[in-house]
């Protein structure tokens, strides 16, 4: 009787035994199974004709022996590049599972296929992973002809003019908007956004005129930005004004020459963010003159400054 309970004990033993190996098998083959990737990043710089490649698993696994990734268009390339995690060449924080490179390799433009793989320490693939990205060349935006300036009054009139005039001063309130034609091959999606900065120098200034006579005045705001016109069917050239949230048809409003009368230069520096490229600055220049003086525009601004008027009609 001692003899049956013992064996039955031995074989309750034995299945209990053979029970917890396999769950833990089981557990060890679930964790194995949970390697996959989480985010898979590749960009390529055309600058330096380098590609960024980043692999984040979804978890640490101390088996990994290497993270590779072969990139193939046909039979033109087919290149292997192993990624690390070492804080080495390209990748920022050491052992945190996530591998990454740059690699040099000049490439045409066109669509790659890249294929993503896991290894362990014996050779053995533990996951893979595809994705395939196009390059695209990229264009430097370019601003096509001069910045065109609007110059109008309360009741509607005004005219366009370039630069290559001055913004005259009159004896009322006048409002001024600007344009800006910008090309970019790449879609309007490159472009991020248009900003703008001023820096105005009075060379002589009578009045609440904002800055001091011979000092040089910097304004500059988030709400300085211009907004697309969507007035072209070019899918590459696009125009953007100063109207905006914040900036209110028609324009600024330019004090008369009784609140400010003043002579000098407004410098403006437009900035396009570029998705690729990131920043370009360009610049643009504007004399302020009162509208006694100069070679005014009699035709447009004549009635606006009566106290020379006289001097258009002859």
């Amino acid at each position: 009787m001692y003899g049956s309970n013992y064996c039955m004990k031995n074989k309750i033993i034995i299945f209990m035994v053979i029970c917890l190996w396999s769950c833990v098998s089981n557990i060890q083959k679930s964790s194995e199974s949970t390697i996959f990737i989480q985010n898979f990043v590749a960009e390529y710089n055309q600058l330096d004709s380098t590609y960024f490649l980043q692999v984040e698993l979804y978890d640490y696994h101390e088996n990994i022996e290497s993270v590779w990734v072969v990139i193939q268009n046909g039979n033109t390339i087919d290149t292997t590049f192993f990624l690390n995690d070492s804080a080495y060449s390209g990748d920022q924080i050491m052992m945190n599972n996530i591998y990454s490179g740059i690699f040099y390799l000049p490439s045409p433009f066109m669509e790659y296929k890249l294929n993503v793989f896991i290894t362990d320490n014996n050779g053995e693939i533990l996951h893979s992973s595809e994705k395939s990205i196009f390059i695209e060349e990229q264009f430097l935006p370019e601003v096509i002809g001069d910045v065109i300036f609007v110059k109008s009054y309360e009741d509607g009139s005004g005219y366009q003019f370039d630069s290559s005039s001055p913004y005259f001063v009159n004896e009322n309130t006048s409002y001024l908007n600007f344009q800006i034609t910008i090309k970019d091959l790449n879609g309007i999606e490159n472009i991020k956004s248009i900003r703008y900065k001023t820096e105005t120098l009075w060379f002589s200034a009578v009045g609440e005129c904002g800055c001091e006579e011979g000092k040089t005045c910097n304004n500059s705001s988030p709400t300085f930005y211009l907004t697309n016109m969507l007035s072209t069917s070019n899918d590459s050239i696009f125009t953007f004004e100063a109207i905006n949230d914040y900036i209110k048809e028609p324009g600024f409003p330019i004090n008369p020459i009784s609140v400010c009368n003043r002579l000098g230069m407004i410098t403006f520096s437009f900035v396009v963010f570029d998705a690729y490229f990131g920043r370009q600055t360009f610049v643009e220049e504007l004399l302020f003159l009162p509208c006694s003086e100069g070679d005014w525009n009699c035709e447009y601004d004549c009635e606006y400054c009566t106290s020379v008027c006289g001097e258009c009609s002859e």
